[in-house]
């Protein structure tokens, strides 16, 4: 079934059911993806996919722009990413980034293209929410300007300021990270820093290997010859919706499925949905 947003809600709306298969045919891979990448769970990221469409499903009237329906869903699912992982009380780091695993290379180890991106990925989880849910969004989903503020609920000048900040903060942080974990042994001051490092980057330390580089040409030199961190978390492959899944998801809509419990609707362009 073709048509835009806007037809493809309206249509729903008169009773055509077959409307929401083709709104899930649009996006169900990348709002998986989004799940996926904050939850970082397969089943998890395909139950929240299933029952963000069928909250959808329930809400679409409430969605007073239809032509903002991506944004929308994309609400949706960061409300329902946000609500499942407090439920699963998923431990948050704190003072340290665990992303190092016991296996990898030693810091003075050089490392390849794939291994940075692991490194970099496993980083991200040490970001606050929000800077995990713009990178998501706006590095592997690519939303940007209106359609990124309504889905954070956010203004589009608020927005603007949020993800300037959040890569800012990625690029140092996690350019750091990456310099610490490239090796130290053409730079006598890192590789004192690092000594004995057990490879768990606190934020201590992290702050001044940043501060370090700052000051060290040869270790700028070497920040600036690696890939960003945002360009190589952009290149880890998405993660789309598993096959089944639009079968389960329209069984569920055509039974009537209730709302998850404590489900909440997306914030800004459909407002308040509530269970």
């Amino acid at each position: 079934m073709g048509g835009d947003d806007e037809q493809l809600v309206r249509a729903y709306l008169d009773g055509d059911r077959r409307a929401l298969a083709a709104i899930y045919d649009r996006y169900a891979d990348e709002l998986h993806n989004f799940a996926w990448g904050m939850l970082r769970s397969a089943d998890d990221a395909a139950d929240v996919t299933h029952d963000a469409f069928v909250l959808a499903s329930q809400r679409l009237d409430q969605l007073r722009d239809p032509t903002k329906l991506r944004a929308w869903l994309f609400s949706i699912v960061r409300n329902e990413t946000r609500r499942r992982g407090r439920a699963r009380t998923r431990l948050q780091p704190t003072e340290a980034v665990q992303d190092m695993a016991a296996e990898g290379p030693e810091p003075e180890a050089g490392i390849h293209d794939d291994e940075l991106r692991d490194l970099v990925w496993a980083a991200a989880e040490g970001l606050d929410e929000r800077d995990r849910e713009l990178l998501e969004l706006t590095v592997r989903n690519g939303l940007g300007g209106d359609e990124l503020a309504e889905a954070m609920g956010v203004t589009t000048s608020h927005v603007y300021v949020m993800t300037q900040r959040m890569r800012e903060r990625v690029e140092r942080s996690l350019g750091a990270l990456l310099v610490a974990r490239g090796g130290s042994d053409d730079c006598d001051e890192l590789a004192g820093l690092l000594r004995g490092w057990d490879g768990t980057f606190s934020v201590k330390l992290r702050k001044r290997v940043a501060r370090h580089i700052d000051d060290c040409d040869v270790c700028t030199r070497r920040k600036g010859a690696m890939a960003s961190p945002l360009a190589l978390l952009g290149a880890v492959p998405l993660a789309p919706a598993p096959a089944l899944l639009r079968d389960r998801v329209m069984a569920s809509v055509e039974a009537g499925a209730a709302p998850p419990p404590g489900a909440v609707g997306g914030a800004g362009t459909g407002g308040p949905v509530a269970a």
